[in-house]
C-alpha cells in the first residue's frame, strides 16, 4: 500500500484556535467564542451566531466539535475521527488518524473558515487570521514533517494579507488560500494584486479551494441549494478569471491549485475558456468545414489577455486540480490531460469523506500504477514546489 501525501485536509476551528496563546490582545474583546442556543452549539462571531442556517447565505460547516473540552453529540458518533484529531489538539492526535489510514503527510486547511467574511469590524478579519495562523503554525510544528498546513488571509485588506503571506512563509506555511470570488470582485481583480504578487515573491502555492465568499449566496436559501452552487461555483470562476486574463503569463512560476470540486468539470471549463480565446479550435477551418463563415477575430475577443492557450498552463506546471477518489471520470481526465496535475486530497476529518480515500484509489483497476503514484503522491510534491519522491 503507497503511503499517501494529502494535499488537502482540514481542521476544525476550536476555542484553541483563539485563546490568549495565539489571538491578538487588541481585539481582546471581539474573540469568537463558542455560545450555546436551542441546544446547539454555536460560533458567536462580531455579534453575529455562525453557522447560518436560514435565509439568504446559509452557511454551514464549522459548527464547534468541542465546548469547554467536551465533544458535541455529532462527534461522540465518529470513531474514525476522534475528536483530538479533529479539533487538532495535538500533532499525535492526528497523526493516529492518517497512520491508520495510509497518510504519510498531510496539509491542513480550516473549516469554518472557509466562510468569509465572518466578520464586518476593521481589523477584525485579519486578527482572526492571524490567530488561526499561530495556532496552526504551533500544532503542526510538534511534527513538521508530517504535518504542513497554509495560511488563512484576510482579502477585505490585500495590503495586510501581503503581510500575513510573508510572515507566515517564515512561520512555515506552504500555501495561502483563496477563494474564487471575493464579494462581488473576481479574485484577479487588480485590488487584489498585492496578495498574488507577495504569493510570487515567497513562492507560495496559491490554493483556491472551495467555500462561502461571493454575492451568489445571496440568491439562495437552503443548504442543499447553498451546497450545490455558491459553495462550489466561485472556484469554477476563480479558473478562468486566473487563466484568461493573463496572471499566470505575469508570475510564470506560481502555482494554483483548485480544491475540493472534484475534476469532472475541468474538460467544460477548459472548452468553455478555449472557445472564447484566440486559440479556439473549434472555428478553426479544419474543423468547421469549407463553407462555414470566417471565425471571429482576436480583437473580438479582447477579454481573453492570457499568452497561451488554457491548457499550456496545465502543462508547464502551474495548474493542479484536485480530485474524488471514486470519480468515473477520472481516467478521462487523465488520458485527455495527462497524469501530473491531479492530486490527492483525504478531506479528513468533515463527516461526507470517504474513508481510507487512498486505499479505495489503489484499488481501482481503471488506472496505472504509474499513475496511482503520480495521483497518491507525486503530484503533491509537485503542487507545493517540493522535490518529487522516487516513483513506483
Amino acid at each position: 500500500m503507497l503511503k499517501a501525501w494529502d494535499a488537502d485536509g482540514h481542521v476544525y476551528e476550536s476555542e484553541a484556535t483563539f485563546s490568549d496563546s495565539y489571538w491578538d490582545p487588541t481585539f481582546k474583546d471581539r474573540r469568537p467564542v463558542v455560545v450555546e442556543a436551542n441546544g446547539t452549539w454555536l460560533w458567536l462571531i462580531d455579534g453575529r451566531p455562525f453557522p447560518v442556517t436560514s435565509g439568504p447565505n446559509v452557511r454551514l460547516g464549522g459548527t464547534p466539535a468541542t465546548k469547554g473540552g467536551v465533544p458535541a453529540p455529532f462527534h461522540r458518533q465518529r470513531p474514525f475521527d476522534p475528536v483530538d484529531s479533529s479539533d487538532f489538539q495535538s500533532a499525535a492526535a492526528r497523526l493516529a488518524v492518517l497512520d491508520r489510514e495510509g497518510i504519510a503527510l498531510q496539509v491542513n486547511y480550516p473549516t469554518m473558515l472557509l466562510s468569509w467574511p465572518l466578520a464586518h469590524t476593521p481589523g477584525l478579519g485579519a486578527a482572526i487570521a492571524r490567530s488561526y495562523n499561530n495556532w496552526m503554525a504551533d500544532i503542526s510544528g510538534q511534527a513538521p514533517d508530517r504535518l504542513k498546513w497554509v495560511a488563512l488571509i484576510d482579502p477585505g485588506d490585500p495590503k495586510q494579507a501581503a503581510r500575513e503571506i510573508y510572515r507566515t512563509k517564515a512561520m512555515g506555511s506552504v500555501g495561502v488560500m483563496v477563494w474564487g470570488v471575493v464579494g462581488n470582485r473576481l479574485i484577479d481583480h487588480p485590488e487584489l494584486e498585492p496578495i498574488w504578487a507577495a504569493a510570487a515573491d515567497t513562492d507560495l502555492t496559491v490554493a483556491v479551494h472551495v467555500g462561502f465568499s461571493s454575492v451568489l449566496g445571496e440568491m439562495y436559501f437552503t443548504h442543499a441549494d447553498t451546497m450545490a452552487v455558491p459553495f462550489v461555483f466561485p472556484l469554477l470562476m476563480g479558473f478562468h478569471s486566473i487563466i484568461a486574463h493573463g496572471l499566470l503569463d505575469r508570475y510564470p512560476r506560481l502555482r494554483v491549485g483548485f480544491l475540493e470540486a472534484g475534476c469532472q468539470w475541468l474538460p467544460f471549463m477548459l472548452e468553455r475558456v478555449e472557445e472564447t480565446s484566440p486559440f479556439a479550435h473549434r472555428t478553426s477551418s479544419d474543423r468547421r468545414g469549407t463553407d462555414a463563415p470566417p471565425p471571429m477575430a482576436r480583437s473580438t475577443r479582447a477579454g481573453y489577455t492570457a499568452e497561451l492557450e488554457p491548457e499550456a498552463y496545465i502543462k508547464r506546471g502551474q495548474i493542479f486540480v484536485g480530485f474524488e477518489v471514486d470519480e468515473p471520470m477520472l481516467p478521462y481526465v487523465i488520458e485527455r490531460y495527462g497524469d501530473d496535475f491531479l492530486f490527492f486530497a483525504s478531506d479528513i476529518p468533515h463527516n461526507h469523506r470517504l474513508v481510507n480515500a487512498s486505499a479505495y484509489l489503489e484499488g481501482r483497476t481503471d488506472l496505472s500504477p504509474g499513475s496511482k503514484h503520480k495521483l497518491l503522491v507525486e503530484n503533491t510534491a509537485r503542487l507545493y514546489g517540493w522535490p518529487v519522491p522516487a516513483g513506483v
